[in-house]
């Protein structure tokens, strides 16, 4: 061989390990890129270190109308892991079904229990984008349910963080919420009377109790399903006694106002909801729940986004009271709070929880569990939604957030200690 054709035999080895070498270098590339969008762009968080749920359609969900798919949620823990059930989804609610991270309804076909709550086919997603810190909404729900260990009416549903993936892309942090419905608030079944057991839905601002108007309020039991209207009786009953009635007859212990509704309730509905600063509240966002006649009607809190001084980029200070919107937009609570039996009974009942229940150490911890839990979902969920709001400093704004919320809460038990003393 000659050496020419040696060097050339040499090139052209060399030429073929070059050639195998990019080769495998374009495939290690191509390996690499499928397993970052596999496992951080479509899944950032993994069932071992949250739970997951996992949703999948072949319809575009939209807020008009249900569509079918499957869901299905994945844990550390096997036990709590749910196959795959089939049932319908859509955007739940009205302002944020046009917000950029959206909440969800889902109805499935089974009953299921996700990790620890009741059984039931109807479930929510809560997006919490108007929610900086994740923590309000939550932080609402349970310390409401926390009265219920003296007040049998204090019902609220459970609610678990879980992270929520649709036909396998990532869509952020979310709370799995149960319904509120009849299972919800052990009703009876629907009867064709005005003495069935109902749900109303205070939807609408408007001077709560002054009138009625229908497409101001929503009956949610008994639904569609059952035929049976019985709200615009029964709220023009109660409108009119609110309204209408003597002092001394809304008063009477013979046909007052705590024969028709239950006292402790009406008592722990303003001093739970004046605590947490509940905005965009009173005048609507509100449920009238009621068993069978003769029970009495309770009160439920509802829509918890703008609570505890902070909603989006507004702030409101832990000084701030809401008594006279109340007297303005709410006659049921304007006529409570010009009783002073009422009041008194208001604060007393303050006070009972801020030895036990709320004291701040107690809150404190509780926010701090929430936090420790969601601490590093959090910044993922941050990092995706949120730069629409603060193009550059977004972070800060968020943690800024919750230090506020941390900060804002012991400042606002001192404020209402101060209130309903002299209340």
């Amino acid at each position: 061989m000659s050496f020419s054709e040696h060097i050339k035999k040499k090139e052209s080895l060399y030429k073929r390990k070059k050639e195998v070498l990019i080769i495998l270098l374009l495939g290690l590339i191509c390996i690499s890129t499928v397993f970052v969008y596999t496992y951080i762009v479509y899944s950032p968080i993994r069932p071992e270190n949250f739970p997951v749920v996992n949703i999948s359609t072949e319809e575009e969900i939209n807020k008009d109308e249900y569509v079918e798919c499957t869901l299905e949620l994945k844990t550390k823990k096997e036990s709590d892991n749910v196959a795959p059930l089939k049932g319908e989804i859509k955007i739940r609610g009205k302002f944020n079904a046009e917000l950029p991270k959206k909440g969800y309804r889902i109805q499935l076909n089974d009953d299921v229990s996700f990790l620890g709550m009741r059984e039931d086919d109807d479930w929510m997603l809560f997006a919490m984008y108007s929610d900086l810190t994740s923590m309000q909404i939550k932080l609402s729900m349970d310390l409401y349910r926390q009265l219920r260990s003296t007040n049998p009416t204090a019902i609220m549903p459970e609610c678990e963080y879980v992270c929520l993936y649709i036909n396998r892309e990532f869509q952020g942090l979310y709370l799995l919420v149960e319904k509120n419905d009849r299972r919800l608030f052990g009703l009876d079944e629907a009867q064709n009377s005005v003495d069935s057991s109902l749900i109303f839905q205070s939807s609408y601002a408007h001077k709560n109790f002054e009138y009625y108007l229908a497409e101001e309020w929503e009956q949610d039991w008994p639904n569609e399903y059952e035929d049976i209207y019985i709200m615009e009786f029964i709220m023009n009953e109660l409108v009119s006694f609110i309204r209408d009635c003597s002092n001394e007859t809304f008063f009477s212990t013979e046909e007052g106002i705590y024969t028709k509704f239950d006292k402790t309730n009406l008592i722990d509905f303003y001093v739970f909801n004046f605590f947490i600063l509940h905005d965009d509240f009173w005048d609507h966002n509100y449920f009238i729940v009621r068993n069978t006649y003769p029970s009495k009607f309770f009160l439920v809190p509802w829509d918890f986004d703008r609570c505890f001084g902070q909603w989006l980029r507004r702030t409101s200070e832990p000084e701030t009271s809401h008594e006279e919107f109340v007297l303005e937009n709410n006659l049921l609570f304007s006529r409570l709070l010009q009783n002073q039996t009422y009041r008194k009974e208001c604060s007393i009942r303050w006070f009972e929880l801020r030895e036990d229940l709320w004291t701040e150490d107690k809150i404190i911890n509780l926010l701090t569990d929430y936090y420790d839990e969601i601490k590093k979902v959090l910044d993922i969920d941050t990092n995706m939604w949120y730069h629409n709001l603060w193009s550059e400093n977004w972070e800060e704004e968020i943690d800024k957030a919750i230090r506020n919320l941390f900060n804002w809460i012991p400042e606002r038990l001192e404020y209402c200690d101060l209130y309903f003393r002299d209340f």
